[in-house]
């Protein structure tokens, strides 16, 4: 004679079981949901910051005799940007990015940026690029949410 589980003890390990993968599901759904919700306002809260933030190259002078790109970078809004550098495109496509740290009162390439920019600040750079370059950008902080300049080789003097 064959002996089985009785209907009544499978039916329970059946529900027993369900609700144990409904529970694990359930927690981990509401794990998922509150990082992502935290994630998701995070990343609003900055990009609503930085929407106040403005940054601009101008006065940008490239001595060809000495492979030198001098300019004025300044922050035309309200919130302080940091993390400043310039990004040079080359016309094959390459790029260079040229950290900028303060020493004293001078802005100079460093190997990772440590500029702030106060809102109305306005800093001068000296900086050593190649001569085939096409686009020189000032990335920020706020870079990811367009707060950002550019400017082509022919509108350099």
């Amino acid at each position: 004679m064959k002996k089985g589980i009785s209907p009544l003890i499978a039916t329970v390990l059946l529900i027993a079981f369900t609700i144990t993968v409904a529970t694990i599901l359930s927690l981990w759904l509401t794990s998922f949901t509150t990082t992502t919700s935290e994630s998701v306002e995070q990343e609003a809260l900055k990009q609503l910051e930085c929407s106040r933030g403005g940054i601009s190259l101008s006065n940008l002078v490239y001595n060809s005799s000495t492979y030198h790109l001098s300019g004025r970078i300044e922050n035309n809004r309200w919130i302080p940007l940091g993390d400043i550098s310039l990004q040079i495109v080359y016309t094959n496509f390459s790029t260079h990015k040229i950290n900028l740290c303060l020493v004293g009162n001078s802005v100079v390439p460093c190997t990772s940026s440590n500029l702030t920019i106060k809102p109305r600040e306005i800093y001068f750079f000296n900086v050593s690029i190649s001569s085939n370059y096409d686009i020189i950008r000032v990335n920020t902080n706020c870079s990811a949410y367009g707060i950002y300049d550019e400017v082509r080789a022919s509108e350099v003097l």
